[in-house]
């Protein structure tokens, strides 16, 4: 079974950074829970299908094609239900010449809703 989900959930990774690539807020919404939450330091909590969208459209247009990210550690419960993934990002904000770079780590906290894996929970930790 975990081996099973893990490789979907590494499948809807795989269309998060195509979303991400793609400058597709939305799309990279619907991956989210309905209730999801965006956790970012010294920020208030980002909850919720439409206020995820409006974090990555921002994030997005600051961004320059430059957010990366990706997991070192996926892990399901036996039965199959939640799992969670902890991993790096990277992006760089600013004109060029001016450029700033960000970097940290994450935990994603992943929920079977309706048969697909949705992202409950994403915090952010600036490294």
């Amino acid at each position: 079974m975990s081996s099973t989900s893990e490789s979907e959930i590494r499948s809807t990774i795989d269309a998060w950074l195509a979303a991400v690539r793609a400058e597709d807020a939305a799309a990279i919404a619907e991956i989210h829970a309905e209730d999801g939450r965006i956790l970012v330091g010294g920020s208030p909590v980002i909850a919720g299908r439409a206020a995820i969208a409006d974090f990555w459209k921002g994030l997005l247009a600051v961004t320059n094609g430059t957010v990366v990210f990706g997991p070192t550690t996926i892990e399901v419960d036996p039965a199959g239900a939640m799992a969670f993934e902890v991993g790096t990002y990277s992006f760089k904000t600013g004109g060029p010449g001016e450029e700033t770079p960000n970097a940290g780590n994450y935990l994603v906290v992943w929920k079977k809703v309706g048969g697909e894996w949705k992202v409950c929970v994403d915090s952010l930790v600036a490294g």
